[in-house]
């Protein structure tokens, strides 16, 4: 069978996004202006806050206008955070820690309400077919917006719950490689700072160590 992403088997099934997910749009200006942001309140999710290690807010709201905004703009675990304003092909999958936390105007909510893998729907929105159908639907201008309308019609393709789990758990255990990977690099490079301005500075063990090494 012929899909967005490509030939794949006859028993697995094609459907529109909206179909078998509720796909929700942040609030718009007049629901959330910026002067509702305060220090230290309910975290809101803003496009920019969507990167590689996942979510890092930098807005909040008091209690007050978050219970206003709940339940229509509350996330939760499983939920998929897709950036509609800017770089509209990045999203995040929402964990344990940003429960209850708020989906802000610059972003849409991507619940699914059937048994499927929220961890499978996360790996299907970065092949490259489908980053390429979210580009070419993105509508240009000054800030490029992807439509949630046009974000319910995304054909997707869905495998049997044991493949979808499948393709979830080695997704797992290749970003867990990856978290590792960079957590040494980090070490190395924190090692690297604080060794050479020591040996810089003529530090005796250092430099006899780097003496032992050349000989």
């Amino acid at each position: 069978m012929d899909t967005l992403i490509g030939p794949v088997p006859d028993d697995w099934q094609t459907r529109q996004l909206g179909e078998c997910c509720d796909v929700q749009p942040g609030p718009s200006g007049t629901t959330l202006s910026s002067s509702a942001y305060v220090i230290g309140g309910v975290p809101v999710v803003k496009a920019g806050d969507i990167g590689p290690e996942g979510i890092n807010p930098t807005v909040s709201v008091d209690e007050e206008t978050a219970e206003r905004l709940r339940p229509r703009y509350e996330l939760s675990p499983g939920d998929i955070v897709l950036v509609r304003i800017g770089r509209t092909t990045r999203h995040a999958v929402v964990s344990e820690r940003e429960a209850r936390w708020l989906l802000g105007g610059s972003c849409i909510r991507i619940r699914a309400t059937q048994d499927i893998s929220a961890d499978y729907l996360a790996c299907y929105l970065i092949h490259p077919a489908v980053q390429e159908w979210l580009a070419e639907y993105t509508q240009r201008g000054v800030l490029p917006t992807l439509n949630g309308r046009k974000v319910r019609e995304m054909p997707l393709v869905l495998p049997p719950a044991a493949v979808q789990q499948g393709i979830a758990e080695i997704a797992r255990a290749i970003d867990t490689k990856i978290r590792a990977h960079k957590d040494v690099i980090q070490a190395t490079r924190t090692l690297r700072e604080l060794l050479i301005p020591q040996m810089l500075t003529g530090n005796p063990v250092l430099s006899e160590a780097a003496a032992s090494r050349g000989a």
